[in-house]
């Protein structure tokens, strides 16, 4: 489990200095966030929020919003296929 934390964590340094708002940093912050779900799993969670975060970052502004929900819709469907909880 140290050796998850020290990923998730280096990969939280990458966002921070990859600076605010860019598809770098979110791409970053999602893939620490990943990592954590191996001692948290509700960190999935945040791991889509932030590649959601950085479809929207890393595309031009006028395709922003109709890629984000592109992303959620793609994020969406695998969990939908295992059905009810």
């Amino acid at each position: 489990m140290a050796d998850i934390r020290k990923v998730a964590l280096s990969a939280h340094a990458a966002a921070r200095e990859a600076g605010e708002d860019t598809g770098v940093c979110s791409s970053a912050r999602a893939a620490g966030q990943a990592f954590a779900t191996a001692h948290v799993p509700r960190h999935a969670l945040a791991a889509a929020r932030y590649a959601a975060t950085a479809v929207r970052d890393a595309t031009h502004s006028s395709d922003a919003d109709p890629a984000t929900v592109t992303e959620r819709i793609w994020q969406y469907h695998p969990v939908r296929e295992l059905g009810p909880c």
